[in-house]
């Protein structure tokens, strides 16, 4: 008979109920209790609290917002050519029926095109404008009156012409009608008037297509109602356009209008011969004519999807542009059942793409920001738990004393910190809604400083009365002792040295790759919490320093006059083992000077941006005649005007290189240069002296030295070829960004710089130039930037009429720096970090005050023992000061290393570009205005601390406080 084992599960119920209630017995009230008693502590940490997560939560709202309006901008700034274009090619056709119903068909492709759109894409594009275009050609012709007329047009068909147009001369065009006899059809019924008909009637009979065309164009051209042209295009048989009547634009503004302005306004002609270029106006009536006798492959059918720009957030780019490339990449999914395929083009894709990188180094920076706002706060946050603990120390060791176990006491702790994180982080986040009501954003790092705001005073209430009464005890044996004080050494030590290893390990891993995730493509917020970590590990450092420099300096005191270096320097060695206060206003200072160091890097890349980009005080871009440069150097108060071209050659006959040529006059350009300030090339003058044999100097970027040191470069110019004498390398070459071709050109394998008038003077030698061209006359490089230098170049610019001129356009250094600097994201950034700057000078202050108050118990009863000796107020609030003095000159120290070290180190990585328009200007740029306002601010936030308290304990009785001690 086996013996059974009693039933222990009764007996651990009772004890774990039994601990239970003891751990939570009388918990509310007792908190209560002490929520009345510190009041005024409770609500200041509540109010710190909200405010944290406020700004945790409207940062990264600030930025998203601007990041909508940057995308916006760019949308808008990229015009129709970010409009999703979709050109259906016609076809071939050989019937001879004509089909009324070309319209509604093209109206049923638009909304096909519309269902098959990818969601994201369709949710952001507007109702397809449809149009019908056909290629260029030429319509010429002869009046009645003898008036000839030769012009470059092309039909176009816009739908709901109705509500678009009005007609005010004439009439609008409809099908023709059919001849007055009956036309001879054969006995298969074809016609045979038509000229594809073998032993046709009729030769070469004509085909009408009536037209309309725009008032005013129509009379610039003079052309008008009954005007009839013969329309160059493949057609069956010949094919002339009649103009029936004469329109104008309800709306010249409107959508429909949008690409297609010569049916508004005529514009030059593209060749000479010809009176002008203008667009004539097809209707649904005279809309089938053209499909029927017009060759389909010259003739497309559009469907422009606008792009709502507003409709496009920051968080939906990558979406989209995902879409635009998967769509252009494969345009049958857009109409399929096509024999050719739709073209699809539209600039959206790179317009996003450009700017998914300017909004990945904005949530970098912002990153940044946040954590280090949200590190500050918490701390603060710490500090004031600490004050809390460091008053009720008295009963957290009575209840100890009377059994309390450390769990009730961490009960009690969270029973009152609770409700109120509640509350407060509920403050917060309402205020950061009705400011700026945004669900986008993550709360990851609000909810970690509620979470510290909530463990706080618990775990430093167990901490205070963990060892009290029932704590463990050193041995007595003193090899004992030395080895547990050993061991806690060594795990200080090891803490220590691990937060100094990632915050180095941090840093090198940022310089690497920067902040951004290459996995995932966001934000690494340990990487983000660099500047925190490395004030975490000065904070380290400052820690070890302190006590030498601390025990040096009361040396000294020993053997000065007066009383306060002795009493200071010592209450300050207890006070510098203080971590946390040394750590908050550390991160505090380092955060604020880093705050002003980067707005001040970013002012100066912006100038830098500037002059790299227009270079003088005004530029010039567009086809520039050279007449026109002489006018700018002849006006007042313009100092020196250069000229440049930029155009993409081939370094050699046969040769694989591609160089982008930079044609400047050499010496005006230098002196442009150092009238701004900026290095100058010694070699660059050389380029206006030709070499020997009359080849052209050039300098060539680094990337082109060892082929040009293979192979003698050479260019091919208007006049022939032309040698390159290369004198060496450089990196200065002016900016010409604006004019280089794009669309579908390759990049070249670097730049080329040679003299304007040197190369001109190359190009025509007949001794440089090829056999194949001997008989073509040489041309003039076309200049197509000017930079106007001198007090008077805006007013000159526009006296010589070029601010005006088609084609032109004319920026000057001024407005280029503030539309720079108005731009959404870097406006945002400049802003936040001043915003985020002033906000950490006042958790600086706060924690100089709390540090203040929680070391003013034992100080006080320090300073009433002196007064008893005759201790006067003066003197007691120069101890005060002597005693804190040492822990923010620290703080201010380290605080500033760290604050102009991390951007020094990081300037590359936090994509600081983004705020200065131009890639690779940001410089470090040092400044002593960061620093001097964070020691302005600590030492009167010191100060006001100091004389607060002094004022306080003015009221003080002296008997009372030597006998009761600390209240």
């Amino acid at each position: 008979m086996t013996a059974t084992r009693p039933d222990t599960r009764p007996g651990l119920r009772r004890r774990l109920a039994t601990g239970s209630r003891a751990a939570t017995a009388d918990a509310w009230l007792v908190s209560r209790r002490r929520s009345g008693a510190d009041l005024g502590l409770l609500a200041l940490s509540a109010a710190l609290l909200a405010v944290t997560v406020f700004l945790a939560l409207l940062v990264p709202r600030l930025v998203l917002r601007s990041a909508d309006h940057a995308v916006h901008e760019a949308v808008r700034s990229a015009g129709i050519g970010a409009d999703v274009l979709v050109q259906v090619p016609g076809q071939t056709s050989i019937s001879t029926t004509r089909d009324p119903n070309i319209a509604s068909e093209a109206a049923g492709n638009a909304e096909e095109m519309s269902t098959n759109l990818p969601p994201t894409l369709r949710s952001v594009l507007g109702a397809p404008l449809t149009s019908i275009v056909t290629r260029p050609s030429v319509a010429s012709g002869r009046d009645k009156d003898g008036t000839s007329h030769a012009v470059s047009t092309r039909l176009v068909y816009v739908p709901g012409q109705e509500s678009q147009v009005r007609w005010v001369q004439g009439v609008a065009p409809a099908s023709p009608p059919p001849p007055a006899d009956d036309a001879a059809t054969d006995g298969d019924g074809v016609s045979l008037d038509d000229p594809t008909v073998e032993g046709s009637a009729v030769d070469a009979p004509d085909h009408v297509i009536e037209v309309g065309v725009e008032q005013r164009a129509a009379a610039h051209l003079g052309l008008k109602p009954g005007t009839e042209l013969w329309l160059q295009l493949p057609s069956r048989g010949q094919v002339d356009v009649r103009i029936t009547g004469l329109y104008t634009a309800v709306d010249p503004s409107a959508p429909a209008w949008s690409d297609l302005s010569d049916l508004l306004a005529a514009g030059p002609a593209p060749d000479k011969g010809l009176q002008g270029r203008i667009a004539m106006l097809l209707t649904d009536e005279s809309l089938p004519d053209m499909e029927l006798w017009i060759d389909g492959r010259s003739f497309t059918e559009q469907q422009r999807f606008p792009v709502v720009a507003d409709a496009i957030d920051s968080s939906e780019t990558h979406a989209v542009e995902h879409d635009v490339r998967r769509v252009v990449a494969a345009p049958a999914l857009v109409l399929p059942g096509q024999v050719s395929p739709p073209l699809v083009s539209t600039s959206l894709g790179d317009v996003l793409a450009a700017q998914d990188v300017r909004q990945a180094a904005a949530n970098a920076q912002q990153s940044v920001l946040e954590v280090g706002l949200a590190a500050a706060g918490a701390l603060a946050l710490v500090l004031a738990a600490r004050l809390l603990v460091t008053r009720r120390q008295t009963y957290l060791l009575a209840e100890r004393a009377r059994g309390a176990s450390t769990v009730s006491v961490a009960v009690r702790a969270l029973v009152e910190s609770v409700p109120l994180v509640v509350v407060a982080a509920g403050v917060g986040a309402g205020a950061a809604w009705l400011v700026l009501p945004d669900a986008r954003g993550s709360w990851s790092i609000a909810a970690l400083v509620a979470v510290v705001a909530v463990l706080a005073p618990a775990v430093l209430a167990v901490l205070q009365v963990r060892t009290a009464w029932s704590g463990r005890r050193l041995p007595a044996n003193r090899a004992d002792r030395q080895r547990v004080l050993g061991r806690q050494r060594a795990r200080r030590i090891t803490a220590e040295a691990t937060l100094v290893l990632l915050a180095l390990g941090a840093l090198v891993s940022v310089q690497r790759r920067g902040l951004l995730e290459a996995q995932t493509n966001g934000v690494d917020l340990l990487l983000a919490a660099t500047p925190v970590l490395l004030a975490g590990a000065a904070t380290v450092v400052v820690l070890h320093v302190m006590p030498p420099v601390l025990r040096t300096l009361s040396r000294w005191a020993a053997g000065a006059r007066g009383v306060v270096p002795v009493v200071s320097t010592a209450r300050a060695s207890r006070a510098a083992g203080t971590a946390v206060p040394i750590m908050t206003l550390t991160v505090a200072v380092a955060l604020m000077v880093f705050c002003g160091t980067t707005v001040v890097s970013v002012r100066h890349g912006q100038e830098v941006a500037s002059q790299a980009v227009v270079v003088a005080d005004v530029r010039v871009d567009g086809t520039i005649d050279p007449t026109a440069v002489e006018r700018l150097r002849a006006q007042p108060d313009v100092t020196i005007a250069a000229a440049g071209r930029l155009w993409a050659r081939s370094l050699g006959s046969g040769s694989a290189l591609t160089a982008d040529v930079d044609a400047v006059d050499a010496a005006p350009l230098a002196a442009i240069l150092r009238a701004h300030g900026r290095p100058v090339d010694a070699r660059l003058e050389s380029l206006a002296r030709p070499a020997a044999g009359n080849h052209v100097p050039t300098l060539i970027s680094p990337s082109l030295a060892t082929s040009a040191a293979r192979v003698a470069p050479e260019l091919s110019s208007g006049g022939g070829t032309v040698h390159l004498d290369v004198l060496g390398t450089t990196r200065a070459f002016p900016r010409l960004d604006s004019v280089r071709p794009v669309g579908g050109a390759q990049p070249a394998n670097g730049e080329v710089l040679v003299d304007r008038a040197t190369i001109d003077r190359a190009s025509a030698n007949p001794a440089d130039r090829s056999k194949w061209v001997a008989d073509t006359p040489p041309s003039a490089t076309t200049i197509t930037t000017v930079w106007v230098d001198g007090p008077g170049a805006a007013a000159a610019v526009h006296a010589a009429g070029l601010d005006h001129a088609e084609g032109v356009t004319v920026t000057t250094r001024t407005t280029w720096l503030a539309a720079v600097r108005d731009q959404p994201l870097s406006a945002a950034l400049v802003w936040l970090l001043l915003g985020t700057a002033l906000v950490l000078a006042a958790y600086a202050a706060m924690a100089l005050v709390l540090t203040v108050v929680a070391t003013s118990g034992e100080r006080g009863r320090t300073l009433s023992a002196l007064r008893t000796l005759g201790l006067d107020a003066r003197t007691a609030r120069a101890m005060t000061f002597g005693e804190l003095a040492p822990l923010a000159v620290a703080a201010l120290v380290a605080g500033s290393v760290i604050g102009i070290g991390v951007p020094w180190q990081l300037t590359r990585s936090l994509g600081l570009d983004v705020a200065t328009g131009l890639a690779g200007t940001t410089t470090f740029t040092v400044t002593w205005l960061p620093i001097a306002a964070a020691v302005v601010v600590v030492l009167v936030s010191l100060a006001v601390a100091v004389a607060v308290e002094s004022a306080v304990r003015r009221r003080d009785r002296l008997g009372e406080v030597l006998r009761v001690g600390e209240r």
